[in-house]
């Protein structure tokens, strides 16, 4: 008996120890946990006031004010904290000509359920633009839109640049464009004692937490169609403001268009900004809008949300997190309570887009070209990839679109900019409404909540090499359609031999694209320390995620940027360059150092591959490009001989290389190009063999940006396109 009471004693102690483990675990758990939203139980009804030269929009959460004149939010009131800077939200472009004004929802008339005011300007010289705001009961934030109208009586018009943009105060201090650009930012003093290097949207810091750093506002460029909300928090007050886009219809260049879309402004005394561009000239020629005279056309860009937070119980940092921080400016370690602040306002921010979403089209819109969802068409499909080589007939990451059909433009301007001479296709499209979705691994998709017109369907997918296109696909309202199967068979010129990577659009695989690196300014100039001499790769034995690096740039063969304190310039994320004086460069020099160190020899990659025996026929090594800059010529060698440069066009049969700014800027995607060089087969021989690819000498901000590349061996045809005699 006593050994059964023992028995079951030590059991009941074991169960306590148990399960006071799981107890401490769970308090342990608790305290490492996010800290919660402070989510309103304010229903007050809505109301506007009429100020004369304002209006204010009020509903106990949130209470902005708009200005007549020129539609702008000077003040965005939350938790009594006025949100906005100096010139609070603006429109680029501001309704001008006759300007009248009007209350579009009034919420007298609906028990103060919403309200709208709107500034609507009619311009006979260009455009007519129309403003309006948004507050509904219970909405923590305000939908800002804007409709431009191009009537048939109008010479032609258009928005080279085009975007909503908020000047936050200065205490928002943390920005947030995704899981690896949501950090502490330096401050307003920093940057303006800062020395330009480069150009004015790029200063080096010589005080604060990233001293001896460069800051650079291109590093916050993001794909818009991947962020559906962005912005700044606070660690002082907690509280965040974003912008959520509850669809990218409405926005340019489509599922693949990146954009700038939170920085500081370039003066010396900066608001930090959101951005919401539905039209610019950034990367490849952007997308702009252009209506050629005599055409009739609108388009509604948004509503936007401009959504407010803040914490329930935000965690405040240690002493010993603030002397930590300060002890290692320069390359800080950010109190971890502070990023777990800003998490969770980021993370609210992003539950909150998914309900935005949800509601789209939103009901509430009337009276401009705005259909709602009865109005709309849904389409479906599904994709089969048909291709014996590839390795799998799945399709990750498949994104699908609709967009208007390719048309010309004579506008000039961004249009030849995007290298299809004055063709607009899907990524430089501003025009027009796009339609985008994510499609499953089986290649099945949806695209909901579609105008009714007359699209092309694109898809593009990782590990497919090219895009799926078909024509004529129409949109009716209130109706869906079937597009069943959809067979894709991506172009191959013959047999695969190699390849480095996988085609997925950006130079996120290679040694320093991801998503921690890529975006930090000054790779080009310490490419040089981490491949000395220059990238050999051998296929079947080097890894592409540390042996290619992810740009090819000049060989810089300077050292007088390094900062002599840095542990580790080639990899460390922050403190690695030196710090500039501003009486030797002013901040007018718009070259500054880089006049210094910002040029380099020609830089040659190697790529080692074996043959079995000699080919025939010809071969074709296609190079998808994520990005390039500069002279954008990549010269190939084959076994010594010189085979022409890709992006020489000095033959119509070579497609120039377009510019899109992806290494001045800072990004590892942008407009997707792929370039295919052929040669003569015989060429290559038994055994080893060597393809060199080389970028001349010149700015460290010229080269390219690598996707993928493959060789492919067409051993029944000759280069000229003759067939062969005899084919192995």
């Amino acid at each position: 008996m006593n050994s059964i009471i023992s028995t079951r004693l030590r059991h009941s102690l074991a169960l306590a120890l148990i399960f006071g483990a799981l107890a401490q675990s769970a308090l342990d758990a608790a305290d490492t946990a996010l800290p919660a939203i402070a989510k309103s139980t304010i229903s007050a009804p809505v109301t506007v006031t009429d100020n004369g030269n304002s209006w204010t929009l009020d509903n106990g959460i949130v209470k902005a004010t708009i200005n007549k004149r020129n539609g702008s939010m000077p003040s965005l009131i939350f938790h009594g904290i006025n949100t906005m800077g100096d010139s609070g939200g603006t429109w680029e472009q501001t309704p001008s000509g006759q300007v009248t004004q009007s209350v579009t929802i009034d919420p007298a008339t609906n028990g103060g359920e919403r309200a709208e005011v709107s500034v609507k300007g009619v311009d006979s010289g260009r455009m007519d633009i129309e403003t309006r705001y948004a507050l509904g009961r219970g909405d923590s934030g305000i939908y800002a839109y804007a409709i431009f109208s191009h009537p048939a009586s109008n010479g032609a018009a258009g928005e080279g640049e085009s975007r909503y943009i908020t000047r936050l105060n200065k205490d928002f201090n943390w920005i947030s464009v995704d899981a690896d650009r949501n950090m502490l930012e330096c401050t307003p003093a920093d940057w303006g004692a800062g020395v330009v290097i480069h150009a004015k949207e790029q200063r080096i810091l010589s005080t604060g937490y990233y001293k001896n750093s460069v800051e650079h506002k291109y590093s916050y460029n993001a794909v818009q169609y991947k962020i559906p909300a962005y912005g700044w928090s606070s660690t002082k007050d907690h509280i965040g403001v974003w912008f959520i886009n509850p669809t990218t219809e409405y926005l340019s260049g489509g599922a693949s268009k990146l954009e700038l879309v939170c920085h500081f402004d370039s003066n010396n005394d900066p608001d930090p900004i959101i951005l919401d561009y539905w039209c610019a000239g950034h990367y490849a020629g952007g997308a702009g809008c252009n209506i050629p005279a005599g055409e009739e056309w609108n388009k509604v860009i948004g509503p936007i949300y401009v959504y407010c937070n803040t914490l329930a119980n935000p965690k405040e940092p240690s002493q010993a997190d603030m002397d930590t921080l300060n002890a290692t400016a320069g390359n800080p370690t950010v109190p971890a309570v502070w990023h777990d602040n800003a998490i969770a306002l980021w993370q609210d921010a992003l539950a909150q887009a998914k309900t935005e979403k949800a509601h789209w089209p939103y009901d509430w819109v009337n009276g401009v070209d705005y259909p709602h969802k009865a109005q709309r068409g849904n389409v479906t499909g599904q994709l089969v990839l048909t291709d014996p080589q590839a390795a799998t007939t799945k399709l990750p990451h498949l994104t699908v679109g609709l967009s208007h059909p390719d048309y010309i433009s004579s506008a000039g301007g961004f249009v030849a900019r995007s290298g299809n001479g004055n063709v607009v296709t899907w990524p430089h499209d501003g025009n027009y409404y796009q339609f985008w979705t994510d499609g499953t691994d089986d290649g099945k998709f949806t695209i909901t909540n579609v105008r009714p017109g007359n699209y092309t369907l694109h898809a593009f997918a990782d590990g497919v090499l090219g895009e799926f296109a078909q024509t004529n696909i129409t949109v009716e309202a209130g109706k869906n359609i079937d597009l069943g199967k959809l067979v894709w068979t991506p172009v191959r010129y013959g047999k695969q031999v190699w390849e480095i990577g996988y085609p997925d659009r950006t130079g996120g695989k290679f040694f320093k694209g991801d998503g921690a690196n890529y975006w930090l300014w000054g790779w080009e100039l310490r490419y040089p320390l981490l491949f000395p001499n220059d990238v050999t790769y051998t296929i079947g034995h080097s890894d592409y995620h540390k042996d290619w690096f992810f740009k090819q740039v000049p060989h810089s063969e300077s050292t007088a940027w390094i900062n002599p304190e840095a542990k580790d310039p080639a990899n460390q994320r922050f403190g690695f360059i030196k710090a500039e004086s501003l009486d030797q460069y002013p901040q007018t020099d718009q070259n500054g150092p880089w006049r210094v160190y910002g040029r380099g020899r020609a830089d040659t990659w190697t790529i080692k591959f074996n043959m079995d025996k000699a080919p025939q026929g010809y071969a074709a090594l296609r190079v998808a490009l994520a990005g390039a800059d500069g002279g954008r010529t990549l010269g190939v060698t084959v076994n010594g001989q010189d085979v022409g440069a890709i992006g020489d066009n000095s033959s119509a049969a070579n497609e120039p290389i377009v510019a899109t700014n992806a290494l001045r800027y800072n990004t590892d995607t942008g407009v997707w190009q792929e370039r295919t060089k052929t040669f003569d087969a015989s060429l290559l021989k038994p055994g080893e063999n060597e393809i060199q690819l080389t970028v001349p000498a010149g700015d460290l901000d010229s080269g390219v940006v690598y996707d993928y590349l493959r060789l492919e061996l067409n051993q029944s045809y000759k280069i000229d396109g003759t067939k062969v005699a005899s084919s192995p």
